[in-house]
């Protein structure tokens, strides 16, 4: 009898459900951004001669209104919505800039939306993207989903004015020895924007939701070189890409995929080669396999150090989540299955029928 007790398990079916759903949730929740962002590479440089960068490209905020399979859309973009906030914050945490670019498409249903639900969008992306106070400037640079631009969404000189006015943007800022300039090449309307003349000895950065290199269009050319670029910024492509040409030319001449983890790539502005960065898209609903933040650390004496801030598998900890369901299902499912059995046979026996193969013999 005594040993008997002392060898009853002691772990019911439900507790070790809830001890390992938990460790899931832990893993998935807690552990794999904590591995991830501790082993993020730091440009360590914290110079007055030197601006700390943060680079968020195409987070496209969504709307449970808008999304397919209401109400079921609530869960999946609020999933994704704090999937991209998370990231968001530990990257401030990890980079601690001086300035946070956001390079377009902020809002998935941005262009498409009414002034009011534009209002309540843009609150809610503030409200997921808190900038600390330690961040001395932000900027927000229109993408296609926030002002049109694409396919048939066309720009309006409306969305333009009304993204500039709730975001309190211009097109220029200065900071330190730093010009950032947005070259704005979505709207047909040839709005012109606020330039900042050129002075020996600042280093101009170009901020553009579509990556401008690449780009034919010779409107787009004349407007990159009268610029005087020092270094380009863009995102759109959602994708992590290297674009280097002439800064006489403003052309596409190199093309490189900056996929790797853990490495900091080293640009020297004061060349006659301009490099342009695309960042790549910091949600995994964009359909690509690999998502982040972008860093960078600009020196005075034209260097910038960039980096990319990869994010752990969305995908892998979904597939993680409908692993343990099936494995709990399967631990429910002896009881489940004699639970049944147990109300099939009462209801048989309710309905006056009797179980088994019945008698051999019928009385005549």
């Amino acid at each position: 009898m005594f040993l008997r007790a002392c060898c009853k398990p002691r772990i019911t079916r439900n507790r070790f459900v809830v001890i390992f759903l938990t460790c899931v949730i832990i893993a998935n929740e807690c552990i794999f951004y904590a591995f991830t962002a501790t082993n993020w590479p730091v440009i360590t440089n914290n110079s007055e001669d030197s601006v700390r960068v943060l680079i968020a490209a195409d987070p496209q905020i969504l709307s449970a209104q808008t999304e397919p399979f209401y109400p079921f859309s609530i869960l999946t973009s609020w999933d994704a919505n704090r999937f991209i906030s998370r990231g968001f914050h530990l990257a401030l945490w990890r980079s601690k800039p001086d300035i946070v670019v956001f390079l377009g498409d902020l809002l998935n249903d941005g262009s498409i939306a009414s002034d009011f639900d534009f209002s309540s969008l843009v609150q809610h992306f503030r409200n997921l993207m808190y900038i600390p106070d330690y961040v001395k400037h932000t900027i927000f640079v229109p993408g296609d989903n926030d002002i049109g631009g694409e396919g048939s969404d066309q720009v309006t000189p409306h969305k333009i004015q009304r993204f500039n006015s709730i975001f309190n943007q211009s097109t220029t800022l200065q900071y330190k020895f730093i010009d950032f300039i947005q070259v704005q090449v979505l709207d047909n309307f040839n709005i012109n924007t606020r330039t900042l003349p050129y002075e020996d000895g600042r280093i101009r950065i170009l901020l553009s939701h579509i990556p401008l290199l690449p780009v034919t269009r010779k409107k787009i050319k004349e407007k990159v070189i009268e610029e005087h670029p020092s270094f380009i910024f863009s995102g759109h492509e959602h994708e992590s890409l290297n674009f280097a040409g002439t800064k006489d030319k403003a052309q596409a001449q190199e093309f490189h995929v900056l996929k790797e983890e853990m490495k900091i790539w080293n640009f020297d502005t004061t060349q006659d080669k301009l490099h342009e960065v695309t960042v790549p898209t910091c949600s995994y609903r964009m359909g690509k396999q690999r998502y982040g933040y972008g860093a960078a650390v600009i020196e005075k004496s034209g260097l910038v150090h960039y980096t990319v801030m990869w994010l752990p598998s969305r995908f892998t900890q979904l597939w993680l989540y409908l692993i343990a369901l099936g494995v709990i299902f399967l631990i429910f499912l002896p009881p489940i299955l004699c639970i049944i059995k147990v109300y099939v046979i009462n209801f048989y026996h309710l309905c006056g029928v009797t179980l088994g193969f019945g008698p051999k013999y019928h009385r005549v």
